[in-house]
């Protein structure tokens, strides 16, 4: 009886293994979706990106404003006419102070603003695509150690089978095991959908997976602090914004006394009669009008156009210390990660698989139950994960520290 019993349960162990088999078989395989390189990825970013294109469009528009900026005043054509007379004229008023001018470079201004708006975003877009490409690598890695532990489990649970038959372990023990490869199963499958991410950044639907190619491992870098901070102050966009805004309410102040300057009209009329080809009367008038501009005793503006220009250079000092604050708290975050993955490599992951394997030796010499081969394996996951998430954090703190700088050469 004790023995058609064990052959029934060996019966539905194998059946369940017919299920896992089959279910393993069929997992998406990293190597079926599309690869894509980082190098790739960012170059996607740039040309297909539809908020970046949207910016572009903010450049050609401040193109536009330039050109808009070149016209002249129009003339007046005036026409008056009387039961006895009729006159025919024209007027043109002269701009004073080179108010046209103020216009144009300050429309020129604006416009190498924007230029350098669409590199500051640029940069940050490239910087937050970067972040996205290194989460798709980390749950790559997830996924192969997710993989790596359903195949250890599964060969573990095989081999329990056997063991049941011939007495070794008990039922509880194989059961517990199969349990353990099956919830290994389902995080293996709920891990692949995270890799949808990066398709958003490229301009595509979500319908291909694209699996991002490259080892971060390669990311090394030693960075001194002090030429950082000379790299950010040189080559940080958001300076050279706050720089060029300064320019821009200096070129705002200059149109603001252009135009306070009095535009002077010019005009020239000629009047005759209507009686005959030859009327007895006929005249010629030509007039200039200067207008009395009260208005400019109130100089409102002209303060309000120096204020903003104290208020820019004030933010450009500002920005100059946010810089070299953001520099250097981005560069102790990369040595704090960099310090961390040295721990890491020191020992802790060779020492949790060398617990795992010294588990299973026993496991299988009956020396120990399987409760503590699961939690070693468990273990083992935990720091491999843990492991993976800081090189994650590590490499992001590169991208930080970069991006801080204003500085960029991260491939691989």
């Amino acid at each position: 009886m004790k023995k058609n019993i064990r052959y029934n349960i060996v019966l539905l162990l194998l059946m369940v293994e017919a299920v896992l088999i089959p279910a393993f078989a069929q997992m998406p395989e990293i190597k079926l979706g599309q690869s894509i390189s980082f190098e790739e990825y960012l170059n996607r970013v740039a040309k297909k990106n539809l908020s970046y294109l949207a910016e572009k469009l903010n450049v050609s528009i401040a193109d536009a404003e330039v050109i808009a900026r070149k016209i002249f005043p129009d003339p007046e054509l005036e026409f008056e006419a009387g039961n006895e007379t009729f006159s025919l004229g024209v007027s043109y008023s002269l701009e004073m102070g080179n108010k046209r001018g103020a216009r144009i470079k300050l429309a020129r201004t604006q416009a190498e603003l924007e230029k350098l708006f669409l590199q500051q975003g640029f940069q940050d877009l490239r910087a937050e695509a970067a972040d996205l490409f290194l989460e798709a690598i980390l749950q790559r890695e997830l996924l192969e150690v997710q993989k790596s532990s359903y195949e250890y489990m599964y060969q573990l649970s095989q081999s329990d089978s056997l063991r049941y038959v011939s007495g070794e372990i008990t039922e509880n023990d194989v059961r517990q095991s199969k349990l353990e490869t099956v919830t290994l199963l389902n995080t293996v499958y709920s891990q692949e959908a995270a890799l949808v991410l990066l398709n958003k950044h490229m301009g595509m639907s979500a319908d291909t997976l694209h699996i991002p190619l490259g080892n971060w491992e390669e990311l090394s870098r030693d960075f001194a602090l002090s030429d950082l901070v000379k790299a950010g102050l040189d080559n940080r966009i958001d300076l050279l914004v706050a720089q060029k805004s300064t320019e821009v309410t200096t070129r705002e102040y200059k149109l603001t006394r252009a135009e306070r300057r009095p535009d002077i009209g010019v005009s020239v009329s000629y009047e005759r009669n209507w009686n005959g080809f030859l009327p007895p009367s006929r005249s010629a008038t030509a007039g200039v009008s200067v207008p009395l501009t009260f208005s400019n005793i109130n100089k409102g503006a002209v303060k309000a156009a120096k204020f903003r220009i104290a208020q820019s250079e004030i933010m450009e000092r500002d920005m100059e210390l946010q810089i070299q604050a953001e520099i250097t708290q981005a560069w102790f975050n990369y040595e704090a990660e960099k310090k961390k993955i040295a721990q890491y490599k020191a020992g802790v992951l060779e020492d949790s698989q060398k617990v795992l394997d010294g588990m299973v030796y026993k496991y299988k010499r009956g020396e120990t139950s399987i409760l503590d081969v699961l939690v070693a394996q468990r273990t083992y996951n935990e720091v491999q994960q843990e492991y993976l998430e800081t090189m994650k954090g590590y490499a992001a703190s590169l991208v930080a520290l970069e991006r801080a700088c204003g500085i960029w050469d991260i491939c691989f």
